[in-house]
């Protein structure tokens, strides 16, 4: 992950003897060739002070070397297709009373995990997202995402739940009786998951943790395109619904492109 995010990498081999275990937790990763990302994603779990019972990744039938990086890095690979859909699969082959699901982009800080169980737990919530920097130093870009992890944090206060698919902690119960993901839904599924979870159970978007989300979109599509689709998605989810058409390109698997974000 470029940006700023530079960091030692260490290979995720499965949980280490030598940390505390949060054995009641199975991160699920959806993929579709994210050989360049994966590797940050997957290396950071490994260095979290509280372990994951097992690491997932749902494949959504890549062509490059996503797969043979999640099982160099002992994760347990299952089919995926779009996020939705990857998820919902992961989340049946998962042991477990919770979930995390992030995106093969996203780079966790090391106390995330445990941060997060604490927080869920402290505050009686049957999940919770979490505040996203970008992975660029760019102003615009920066100052897009500080204002939308505002708007995330409080609408979901005022009960219009926000949350970033690359963070999404739950109980286990609670995403079987919501039905999981609504794979109908093609585009913000993490939107209409967490407004759909809040309305059986006790949902918050915290401020902390915080990760790192990729900002490859802004570079592939530009600062305006890639900001007006955001508010264009937003827009139509409030006026006419969840989006259930392709009307906006899907980005999961942009094409990266060098150098940092414009703006």
């Amino acid at each position: 992950m470029g940006g700023l995010i530079r960091r030692r990498r260490r290979r995720y081999r499965g949980p280490a003897a030598d940390r505390q275990t949060a054995g009641s937790v199975c991160v699920v990763i959806p993929a579709l060739n994210e050989e360049r990302h994966l590797p940050d994603t997957v290396d950071a779990i490994a260095a979290q002070t509280l372990s994951p019972r097992q690491v997932i990744v749902a494949d959504g039938g890549s062509t490059d070397r996503t797969t043979a990086i999640a099982l160099a890095r002992q994760c347990r690979v299952v089919r995926g297709g779009l996020p939705g859909a990857g998820r919902n699969n992961g989340a049946r082959k998962a042991r477990g009373s919770w979930l995390l699901f992030l995106d093969a982009d996203v780079v966790v800080p090391p106390a995330a995990l445990e941060e997060a169980v604490a927080v869920a737990e402290a505050g009686g919530l049957d999940a919770l997202s979490c505040w996203f920097v970008p992975d660029s130093a760019g102003w615009r870009v920066r100052l897009l995402h500080w204002v939308s992890a505002g708007y995330f944090w409080l609408s979901t206060r005022l009960r219009w739940p926000h949350s970033i698919g690359g963070f999404i902690l739950v109980r286990r119960e609670v995403h079987e009786a919501v039905g999981g993901f609504d794979e109908s839904v093609v585009v913000a599924e993490d939107q209409d998951y967490a407004r759909r979870i809040s309305r059986v159970g006790r949902y918050a978007f915290v401020r902390s943790p915080r990760v790192v989300i990729s900002t490859r979109r802004f570079r592939s599509d530009g600062f305006l395109r890639a900001s007006a689709r955001w508010v264009g998605i937003e827009l139509h989810r409030i006026l006419l619904g969840e989006v259930r058409r392709p009307l906006f390109r899907y980005f999961n698997g942009a094409p990266e492109q060098p150098g940092d974000a414009h703006g």
